[in-house]
């Protein structure tokens, strides 16, 4: 379709070709038995370039065919820096105690944003429309509780329970939402609850359709074209066609 995102055949690229080339270097690691510095280095590289290439899926599939779309937009780019610095503290051997944490954060915040993007696919009905609204903020605020902990190093027996207490309302979520989705898919009263995808699919179509009904009239005018241009040359040779067939006199 040409509504597709640009960077959506090299996410899948990027994701197929991962996945071949850890299954491959798997098997050779086994085979040889051999587990060196290089092999895991290489094997964790892969796992990051797969994770980040799911993650840009995931938000490209929540990508709008109208709006600018930020918060796919935004969760794409941060899990493309989140796997860099990822790559550059795995191949550098970075020590910093403050990389790893920010670098920690930002893959946190990447995730978070991945994980609403994956929820606001769900398409549900006015009557539970909230709820996207209430788990997003849920999952962006417990996102920003962790970076908190963290950078600060909390280390509190309160803050801990309050962090598996949030994890136990989001996994609530994330299960409610779809089901929720089954749901305003049966309603006799549902608006228009088409996923991201199938409007997106919608609007490429309704552009070929154009195309051809642009095309189309661009025939017609050609075609009307040769006809006024054939029927002028008919009626020119029309006078000539008369004089020869004319029958002769008779003498008197």
């Amino acid at each position: 379709m040409s509504n597709d995102s640009r960077i959506k055949k090299p996410l899948l690229y990027g994701l197929i070709g991962s996945v071949l080339f850890g299954a491959i270097l798997g098997i050779a690691i086994i085979v040889r038995d051999t587990w060196g510095w290089f092999e895991i280095h290489v094997m964790i590289s892969t796992i990051v370039v797969a994770v980040t290439s799911l993650c840009g899926l995931a938000c490209d599939m929540s990508r709008e065919p109208f709006g600018r779309n930020v918060l796919p937009k935004s969760g794409t780019v941060l899990s493309g820096v989140s796997a860099a610095l990822l790559l550059v503290g795995i191949w550098g051997d970075i020590e910093g105690e403050l990389f790893w944490r920010l670098t920690l954060c930002s893959s946190i915040i990447a995730v978070a944003i991945v994980h609403v993007c994956l929820l606001s696919v769900a398409k549900l009905a006015k009557r539970f429309r909230w709820i996207h609204f209430v788990s997003s903020q849920v999952i962006l605020g417990f996102a920003l509780l962790l970076c908190s902990v963290i950078i600060g190093e909390i280390d509190s027996a309160a803050v801990w329970r309050l962090i598996a207490a949030i994890s136990i309302v989001i996994a609530a979520f994330s299960l409610t939402i779809p089901i929720l989705h089954r749901i305003s898919k049966m309603d006799h009263h549902r608006d228009d609850l088409m996923s991201p995808i199938e409007q997106r699919n919608l609007v490429s179509i309704n552009a070929e359709i154009a195309k051809l009904q642009r095309r189309i009239g661009e025939l017609e005018q050609v075609k009307a074209l040769l006809v006024e241009q054939s029927g002028e040359s008919s009626s020119q040779q029309q006078p000539h066609s008369f004089r020869h067939t004319a029958p002769a006199r008779t003498p008197r």
